[in-house]
């Protein structure tokens, strides 16, 4: 199934902080030592050279295989599924559907720093041209977006890339099954996730499909599609924590909203991120949570006893004990029975209490 149509980038650069990426016309690359980088710009006294030349410059070029280079994933394997290039910043595009949603300000700052400390692009990214009229000369970014990202942030002009051409960037689907296939570096968050399987639904794709994109079966699928519909304030705690609020501990606040509220579980989801919960300790948290909600609402004040009756067997043994207390329910009584009674005395009990629930009932229809 295709889809002709890519959304708006879930990454914007200016939420990045990131500076628009250079134009290859007129600016010279970071630094010429890098591996990644064009020439240095020409003196001003160097005779001129024919259009055919400056037209090869301005597009991407290929970049010879030489040992110095870095070697991709696809070559170690013996796989090649496509050319290395050096691609202008200004021609890489960000795909809607690439497998990771949010990629934080310091993560890409902590790769800017490692660029421009050694001076080269230890791995190429990996690419998909665009096949549509109005993608013609760009590339979609399968993996190595956060590298992107830095590389704009330090200033350079071009990145070493890999060209797939197997994959197509319109096949919402497939493309994010591959971005996951190709991302080694840092596994996905279950909100990574979350994000683009709603909008795969959304799109109509088969939810069994979506299942063996993401490994999961029926149910992490279910878990990752309820942890989009959380309440905002819930949410805004998630995005800002994805690696710790997994699918599996938002399904435990969820199912929690209606005894605690938005706010609750908002608070409770802070003090999971803070203590670094396990799900067994957030079922604690959120069980002590719900108590003193109940405390000071008065729903958890003891019941009054109105009436008590020992059970006593033998020789003043005493068994158990029933009561008569207070109902919240006006006009009621709730009533308590308990006892410890010998295996030989209880069938007798059971027929005794029995009877008498027998004519309870009766008097209830009398009346």
């Amino acid at each position: 199934m295709k889809q002709r149509q890519i959304k708006a980038p879930d990454m914007p650069l200016a939420v990045l902080k990131v500076p628009s990426p250079p134009k290859p016309d007129n600016e010279s690359p970071h630094d010429s030592s890098q591996e990644v980088e064009v020439s240095p710009p020409k003196p001003d006294n160097e005779p001129p050279h024919d259009s055919s030349q400056e037209d090869e410059a301005e597009s991407p070029h290929l970049v010879e295989k030489a040992v110095e280079q870095p070697a991709s994933r696809q070559e170690e394997n013996g796989e090649d599924h496509g050319d290395w290039m050096m691609i202008p910043l200004s021609r890489l595009k960000i795909h809607p559907f690439n497998s990771r949603t949010q990629r934080t300000q310091e993560r890409i700052e902590e790769v800017r720093d490692m660029l421009e400390a050694e001076h080269k692009q230890r791995e190429p990214i990996t690419v998909v041209p665009g096949r549509s009229t109005e993608d013609a000369g760009s590339y979609y970014i399968l993996s190595g977006q956060t590298r992107y990202h830095a590389a704009n942030l330090a200033g350079w002009a071009e990145l070493k890339s890999q060209v797939n051409y197997e994959i197509d960037p319109d096949d919402h689907l497939a493309f994010f099954a591959a971005s996951i296939e190709h991302n080694t570096s840092r596994p996905e968050t279950d909100w990574d996730l979350a994000v683009k399987v709603r909008a795969l639904i959304e799109e109509g794709t088969d939810s069994v499909l979506i299942q063996k994109a993401v490994r999961r079966d029926a149910r992490g699928l279910r878990r990752l599609t309820a942890m989009t519909d959380l309440p905002d304030p819930v949410l805004a705690v998630v995005r800002e924590n994805p690696t710790k609020l997994t699918a599996t501990v938002c399904e435990v606040l969820k199912a929690n909203i209606p005894e605690l509220g938005e706010e609750g579980v908002t608070s409770v989801a802070k003090e999971a991120v803070l203590k670094d919960l396990s799900r067994r300790e957030l079922e604690d948290c959120i069980e002590l949570a719900i108590r003193q909600k109940n405390k000071v609402s008065g729903v958890a004040k003891r019941a009054t006893r109105q009436f008590m009756l020992p059970v006593v067997i033998g020789s003043n043994k005493k068994a158990g004990e029933f009561k008569v207390m207070q109902s919240r329910n006006e006009g009621n009584r709730l009533i308590s029975l308990t006892a410890d009674l010998p295996d030989k005395l209880v069938e007798t009990f059971k027929a005794d209490i029995e009877a008498a629930i027998a004519r309870l009932a009766g008097k209830h229809n009398e009346t």
